[in-house]
């Protein structure tokens, strides 16, 4: 049968198989290709050419079987260029069952059914595809459009692409083949060119099955061990439909997904490297030191971790997003639900991640305001007694039983008081604290967490008890009032979960959208209104500080009147810019100092230097007792007609906090809020009928490819990343450097970097400072990286020139150091081994030379000492 391309209306063949290989290379890459069948009067049209070639194999099966023209399949690749009138390019896309007598030049690059299909040998035992390579190419494909966003269409056209590029690229390398065995050529290498030539022929696309929307879904499911989100029932409510002309009314489903945690966190742990990580037993401070959740008290007495101390230690937060940003009346009709959970074992330099923080549970909020929170409570209190008693996983190493418990809720105070009972609107109770009873008098008085009655679980669930006994309403409300709790959580039956210590205040939202906003808009307006400050003068040094590279990301926006004359308390700027307000503001207001309100500024940023601090010793928390009620005092002496607000209270409650869960950054919540981003921008793309069934199946599959390779974990991939690279110059120097400063004795190979960034953090030579070493107590020695180091490629080591601290300057909040005038001996020290892994970078103001922290580094020190010692 004579076959001809109704496409181009040049091609003619006698077989349907040569057909079908020249419509994949020439035509099947353009925008608008576009095919109707015709094979025996089928209608069937196509846009894509895999959908096509399919139906061809399905519908038209027996016309790929005949026979081609005697002499034809040996002649191919001699006419072939004369047939197509184009350049040649090799097939993507040939049937994978051929007759026995098709030559090896018809079978050029074969697109398998199934994954079977690619593990199989063919008849001459040449060629054989690994899985691997489909694998790598289906994590390719799911990776490109979860992290840079892109439409389906978006995808399959870029696979589309590649596609063609891999032809290409093969059909460059088998000219260069054919041109090296030409050279070659002799009686005893014409069968292992043959043998070379067949390879080419033989390869299998690994992007074949991944190809359309249909088939990565399906490979995803049968490669990877995808954890599929559950749908569960909320409420039921009656809708109309459009049914032709008419309209009907039916029952429609108010569901949320949930993810089950145990196959969550099996398929977490297939990653060799986090298993390692959860396996071993968390190793707690010295005593007396805070510096993770297993340092505080809750821990180190609750009835599992005691007994078991790798246990699953689970923090769950739970967040309302608004993924549309609508205005007006419209502003609330998209939010969603979201629950992350993480785990407290993983090292706190891998925490913070957005890999380490999976998806839990999602909800369309409107849909739960009539059945509440409690309908996903429940269902994850099933997993959590679950791990609480015990299951038994799959991991690399074997069957597995793990256990786990939840050890904090964390969330803004709204959504902590949602999920756990209490009054959302802390204004409309008497009791307006979860930690603690106090009234709205005493808040304005008292400020010693002391003088306050503390709630327990014990006195919660009786007054929990009291409101669901009351007779009637009115007394049920009067008791909700007075206690400020809505109802009895689901929380209080979680396994051996204290819903008043284990829901720690957010020093992100209490402190950088609650306090510090309030009390620096209040300074602001009363120097300004006092003739002390200009606004003007205020704004041009913020717009004019000389910001270092880490902080220039969130430079803080300029104070309009408008916002300094408002009672919002708010100062239109994000989380990350209040840190660095913080951080600037003692060198704008500067020259107040000795100003009383200027002052408690100061209390203020000295306050958020030690709750933002990694490591705490129990004597610091003990003094930021004392500077909490001191700065609270003086905040009431300044304003007296100011209320003290309830986020000012829960200041109170951060030392207890602290020495019962850890450093209180341990549970900040901006890092989960990054997560945010990721759901918002997918959004856009995906399909938004139902669309938290679009967004968690996208987060389900992306999840799945993570562990494709081991050394490419998002968690793991950037530990370290490297700028421009050079030799070094002097390898003798480097090598005596080594031996005095680190015991090494010799050194095969090093290269110099322009800049490295470890877990982080960025160093760069001539401008990043370091904490390489501790002084006289507790003086820090500061140096600039003036050479960074790679030896025998397993060693970073940081050069640098010291600096002498000469003391802590209170006024501006920052380091007085002194840069040395003559040569001076440099340094060296192993990046791994740092005082503290923060990059410093130096201010000059007045002639003085300044570097600013980010945190208390006092007891950073003092740990650094103490193990040193020991």
């Amino acid at each position: 049968m004579l076959w001809r391309c109704v496409i181009c209306c040049v091609f003619i063949t006698f077989s349907l198989k040569l057909l079908l290989s020249h419509i994949n290379r020439l035509h099947s890459r353009s925008s608008d290709f576009r095919l109707l069948c015709g094979i025996d009067g089928c209608t069937e049209e196509y846009r894509v050419y895999n959908s096509f070639y399919h139906h061809v194999k399905r519908r038209h099966f027996q016309h790929l079987l005949e026979d081609t023209r005697p002499g034809d399949a040996t002649r191919g690749d001699e006419n072939r260029q004369e047939e197509t009138q184009g350049p040649q390019q090799k097939d993507n896309i040939q049937p994978d069952q051929l007759p026995a007598d098709s030559s090896s030049e018809d079978q050029n690059l074969h697109t398998p059914d199934s994954v079977e299909e690619q593990m199989g040998i063919d008849q001459d035992g040449a060629v054989t595809v690994h899985q691997d390579l489909t694998t790598h190419a289906t994590a390719f494909v799911i990776n490109a459009r979860s992290k840079h966003r892109l439409s389906q269409k978006g995808m399959n056209d870029i696979v589309a692409g590649v596609q063609q590029y891999q032809s290409s690229l093969l059909d460059n390398l088998r000219t260069q083949m054919k041109e090296v065995l030409k050279k070659n050529s002799g009686s005893t290498t014409n069968q292992l060119g043959k043998d070379a030539m067949d390879i080419f022929d033989s390869f299998i696309d690994p992007f074949a099955n991944v190809s359309t929307t249909f088939r990565q879904n399906s490979v995803i499911r049968k490669q990877f061990c995808c954890v599929d989100a559950e749908e569960i029932s909320i409420a039921r409510t009656i809708c109309r439909k459009k049914r032709g002309g008419s309209t009907d009314f039916v029952i429609k489903d108010k569901l949320f997904y949930y993810v089950p945690l145990v196959k969550s966190v099996e398929q977490f742990l297939l990653h060799p490297r986090i298993l390692t990580m959860i396996e071993e037993v968390p190793q707690r401070c010295s005593e007396g030191f805070f510096h993770d959740l297993v340092d505080g008290s809750l821990l180190k007495s609750h009835p599992l971790f005691s007994e078991k101390p790798n246990a699953l230690q689970i923090i769950l937060y739970t967040d309302e997003i608004e993924i549309c940003n609508p205005l007006g009346s419209f502003s609330s009709k998209n939010k969603l639900l979201m629950v992350y959970y993480t785990l407290g074992n993983i090292n706190p330099k891998y925490r913070s991640k957005l890999a380490a923080i999976r998806l839990l549970a999602m909800a369309k909020s409107a849909d739960l305001r009539q059945s509440g929170e409690d309908v996903i409570l429940n269902r994850i209190k099933e997993d959590m007694d679950a791990l609480y008693s015990g299951v038994k996983i799959q991991t690399i190493n074997g069957e597995k039983t793990i256990h786990g418990a939840m050890v904090s809720l964390c969330g803004d105070t709204l959504a902590q008081h949602e999920l756990a009972g209490f009054k959302e609107g802390v204004g409309f109770a008497y009791s307006k604290c979860r930690h603690c009873e106090c009234s709205f008098e005493d808040m304005q008085s008292q400020f010693n967490e002391d003088a306050y009655i503390k709630r327990t679980l014990e006195n919660h669930v009786r007054q929990c008890d009291e409101i669901e006994m009351a007779n009637t309403d009115l007394l049920r409300n009067s008791l909700r009032t007075t206690y400020g709790i809505n109802r009895r959580s689901k929380l209080v039956d979680f396994p051996s979960f204290d819903i008043i210590r284990q829901t720690p205040q957010d020093i992100m939202h209490v402190i950088l959208e609650g306090i510090a906003p309030l009390e620096i808009k209040c300074v602001l307006n009363h120097l300004v209104q006092s003739g002390e400050l200009n606004l003007d003068s205020v704004n041009s040094a913020i717009l004019g500080f000389p910001y270092s590279p880490l902080d220039v990301r969130d430079r803080p926006s300029p104070i309009s009147p408008s916002t300094l004359m408002s009672t919002d308390g708010k100062l239109r700027q994000s989380s990350g810019q209040m840190l660095v307000l913080l951080r600037i503001l003692p060198f704008v207001l500067e020259h107040l100092n000795v100003n009383a309100y200027v002052q408690l500024i100061m209390d203020l940023i000295e306050i958020v230097q030690i709750v933002f601090a990694p490591v705490l010793t129990i004597a610091t928390v003990s003094r930021l007792k004392l500077l909490i009620e001191s700065h609270l005092k003086h905040w009431k002496e300044l304003f007296p007609d100011h209320n003290v607000t309830p986020k000012q209270h829960y200041m109170i409650h951060l030392p207890s906090q602290i020495e019962s869960l850890g450093p209180m950054v341990r549970h900040m919540c901006m890092r989960f809020e990054s997560k945010h981003c990721l759901f918002k921008q997918w959004a856009s793309k995906l399909n938004f009928k139902n669309v938290c069934k679009s967004l968690i199946n996208q987060n389900q599959i992306y999840e799945s490819c993570q562990n494709v390779d081991p050394s490419k974990h998002p968690i793991f991939s950037n530990e370290k990343e490297m700028g421009p690279v050079s030799e070094v110059r002097d390898l003798q120097y480097l090598h005596g450097k080594l031996r005095d400063f680190l015991g090494f004795s010799e050194i095969n190979h090093a290269v110099s970097v322009k800049w490295l960034v470890i877990n982080g953090n960025k160093y760069i030579t001539e401008k990043s400072l370091i904490l390489a070493n501790v002084l006289n107590g507790n003086t820090p020695e500061f140096g600039l990286v003036k050479s960074i180091f790679l030896v025998d490629s397993k060693l970073y080591c940081l050069e640098y020139q010291p600096f002498q601290s000469i003391c802590f300057d209170r006024n501006i909040m920052a380091y007085q150091v002194e840069v040395p005038h003559l040569a001076q001996a440099t340094e060296l020290v192993d990046a791994e081994k740092l005082v503290d892994f923060t990059s410093y970078y130096t201010i000059s103001r007045k002639g003085q030379t300044y570097v600013q922290v980010k945190y208390y580094l006092g007891d950073v020190m003092e740990l650094h000492n103490s193990s040193n010692d020991s």
